[in-house]
């Protein structure tokens, strides 16, 4: 499992929401964009709304190691979305968006509760009943919703997991997003998943209570990785952009007045207050915990009440990794303090254009496929509700038109605030006598000579043939 966010996942076990009977229903779905293979890590388009101070991120081993399969599924593998800061959230159904290949590939559904298993589904084809009916080839580029009502108990652990596990068959299926409707407790603060703006404080600017602070310089933002009652320092993790700050390693401290005149106190969002408690040695709720802080043009001057403790500063040596500590030198660099601002909000579907205001398609077909184009072209909020006006000629699940008889249908697709919509006039006419065409034979695997022991024999896929063409055991 990913340890990453270990200071959250200790300090989020003694924080524990306890549900009651008032609800706030909500919504959010990750969607799977790509594997970063620079960072390690898998991109997640999200919409919605999360607890205030959780977080998710995905896992597929297979995904990760094979270009541009992020996002598939095959046997005997399995995909995670890991949810972070659900204590108290009960999730009343799952959507998963998905495909398959042509006619194979099964799946499971298993939700976890910290080390429980609360609730498991065991594999099946995804053309069957017992998914979504039908098989939906990867081919043709559209993923279809199969929804799953759960009611589940509330969360009490601190990590909730959602996996999704191919069969043992051949075959595979490919996950997009998986979407959640929960209930969050009672008073529970809900916020957009998506990361903060962060502002550079300058050296004119002003520091007010309340503040969140980020410590940052060259590219690395002041984590707690490792322990600081091991380390006495504080870790770093990397951060591209200061626009955008989603990684919940990133500790924000709020600024308070401190006890003494002209100090302030900096407590971070797990309720640790940072101190000092000798020269070079950081502390949560240890030692002195009031900071002079200056505002400078070469970076803040971050210094313990104590004066002899030393000034934070941030040190990358050229044999070992960048953090930032206590330091009496004045060699080394002062971080800089940015004040978090804005959250990011997911880019909402502006338009939705199918081209062509009609289609026709005779009832041989079997299905359609709808690929409206969305703008913005960065639309992060994706989300599309289908509806038809007929059933009885025309159905649709996620750009998935089936056919059902000979007729009218229209075909809507509407943003998922209402926004934005568009129709399209499916004419399905009557059955010309002419199948509609295979799909692509998959090409036979080549045959290839090899010497096995003291004999030549042919290898075609997994047979054996002698030189003769006889069969071998």
């Amino acid at each position: 499992m990913n340890t990453k966010n270990l200071a959250y996942r200790i300090i989020a076990t003694a924080v524990v929401c306890v549900a009651t009977l008032s609800i706030n229903a909500a919504e959010v779905v990750y969607r799977i964009v790509e594997y970063n293979k620079t960072i390690g890590d898998f991109t997640l388009a999200a919409s919605g709304s999360v607890p205030h101070n959780s977080w998710a991120y995905f896992e597929n081993d297979f995904g990760a190691t094979t270009g541009n399969r992020y996002n598939q599924i095959p046997r005997n593998r399995k995909a995670s979305l890991v949810l972070q800061g659900w204590q108290g959230c009960r999730i009343k159904n799952i959507t998963l968006s998905m495909c398959s290949n042509n006619k194979e590939g099964e799946a499971a559904l298993v939700v976890a509760d910290g080390e429980t298993t609360v609730y498991t589904e065991a594999a099946a084809e995804f053309g069957s009943d017992k998914w979504f009916g039908r098989w939906v080839s990867k081919d043709l580029g559209v993923y279809v919703d199969v929804t799953r009502q759960l009611d589940l108990a509330a969360f009490t652990s601190d990590e909730a997991v959602i996996t999704v596990k191919g069969g043992t068959a051949k075959g595979s299926v490919y996950l997009d997003a998986i979407t959640i409707e929960y209930d969050a407790p009672e008073g529970a603060s809900l916020e957009s998943p998506l990361g903060w703006s962060y502002e550079k404080l300058e050296a004119k600017g002003t520091l007010n209570e309340g503040d969140q602070l980020m410590i940052f310089r060259n590219g690395c933002a002041a984590a707690d990785i490792d322990g600081m009652e091991k380390s006495q320092y504080l870790d770093v993790v990397a951060l591209a952009n200061t626009t955008d700050v989603s990684d919940p390693d990133v500790l924000r401290f709020k600024l308070a007045k401190g006890e003494t005149a002209g100090c302030w106190t900096l407590t971070d969002q797990f309720g640790r207050r940072l101190g000092a408690t000798a020269k070079g040695k950081l502390a949560w709720n240890a030692g002195d915990t009031q900071w002079k802080i200056e505002l400078g043009y070469g970076g803040a001057t971050i210094t313990s009440a104590t004066a002899a403790y030393g000034t934070l500063r941030f040190n990358e040596p050229e044999s070992s990794y960048a953090r930032f500590g206590l330091y009496t030198s004045k060699t080394l660099l002062l971080p800089f303090l940015y004040r978090r601002t804005t959250q990011q909000q997911p880019v909402a579907i502006s338009s939705i254009d199918f081209g062509a205001s009609e289609q026709s398609a005779s009832i041989d077909q079997s299905v359609l496929v709808l690929r409206p184009e969305l703008k913005p072209s960065k639309v992060t909020d994706r989300r599309l509700v289908w509806t038809t006006d007929n059933a009885d000629v025309a159905t649709v699940n996620g750009g998935l038109v089936m056919l059902n008889g000979v007729g009218e249908a229209t075909i809507t697709a509407t943003s998922h605030d209402g926004g934005a919509k568009a129709s399209i006039l499916i004419k399905v006419t009557a059955s010309t006598g002419i199948s509609p065409p295979a799909p692509p034979a998959t090409a036979s695997p080549a045959a290839r000579k090899v010497i096995e022991g003291n004999r030549v024999v042919i290898i075609k896929g997994d047979h054996r043939y002698s030189l003769d063409g006889r069969l071998q055991r």
